[in-house]
């Protein structure tokens, strides 16, 4: 009795493994290239374009499917480079309306850029829930205001290490030394930023050390509003990989290998 126990743990132990083999090989994954003197200027002339996180999908729809008109109305490609200290994001829009955020909106509900990520490249890809280095960042699109804020209320308070949510109301920038740019295009628009590694730090929660060869589990979305007024309750909303499951369970992220 005793063995068949042990053999049915054993089992049930590689069963969990294989799946979270599985889902770690389904996971759609970019490579973070490393950056090579990227200036910040909505250009993507100093960029490695060879391995993009693409939106353009009505699979890819987590919210207001219906408002959705396409990929000329919503779509992007995400680029991803980085060096010790900073985070490079490049994201090429297509948009029919950009720079859409208003003062009366929630912050979901403007035009923004939502990225996800973790700063543990040993965390479980296979998670449910939040942990202590996983963060959702708001950088909102209206020209001449790049807001941005820090959403830790779906993490438990237990594991938040003080770390809380930050901007969440709006009408500021609460990520110290951030930088952005941007440049129309013919199809939208061009927004780049540099998102230093302590953005993700405090004093009980150490700053990354990016290391090539590491994966990290990191999400991309956008919200569109086609019509800032009247309409702003319906506002199609896109993520590169999950459901609208993404804001409280990583298990539906993707993930980034640094070159």
């Amino acid at each position: 009795m005793k063995f068949k126990n042990l053999f049915a743990g054993a089992l049930a132990s590689a069963m969990l493994l294989s799946g979270a083999s599985a889902l770690a090989e389904e996971r759609p994954n970019i490579v973070c290239h490393k950056a090579d003197a990227i200036t910040i200027d909505g250009s993507l002339e100093d960029w490695n374009l060879d391995s993009p996180a693409v939106v353009k999908d009505a699979t890819q729809v987590i919210r207001d499917l219906s408002f959705w008109q396409g990929e000329n109305d919503c779509s992007m490609k995400v680029y991803a480079a980085y060096d010790a200290e900073n985070l490079y994001l490049a994201f090429d829009i297509t948009e029919d309306t950009p720079y859409g955020a208003i003062e009366m909106l929630p912050i979901d509900g403007e035009d923004n850029l939502k990225v996800y990520i973790s700063t543990d490249p040993a965390a479980d890809p296979a998670r449910t829930a939040y942990g202590t280095n996983d963060f959702l960042v708001y950088l909102i699109m209206d020209e001449g205001y790049w807001d941005t804020a820090i959403d830790r209320s779906m993490v438990e308070k237990d594991l938040r290490q003080r770390f809380v949510s930050a901007g969440m109301d709006g009408g500021e920038s609460v990520i110290e030394g951030y930088v952005c740019g941007t440049q129309m295009t013919t199809t939208g628009f061009i927004f780049e930023c540099a998102i230093p590694w302590a953005t993700f730090s405090n004093k009980n929660i150490p700053v990354y050390t990016p290391a090539s060869g590491d994966t990290l589990s990191v999400n991309f979305a956008i919200t569109d509003i086609s019509y800032p007024c009247p309409g702003t309750e319906y506002i199609p909303q896109m993520a590169w990989s999950g459901t609208s499951a993404i804001n409280t369970n990583p298990s539906e992220w993707g993930s980034m290998t640094l070159e």
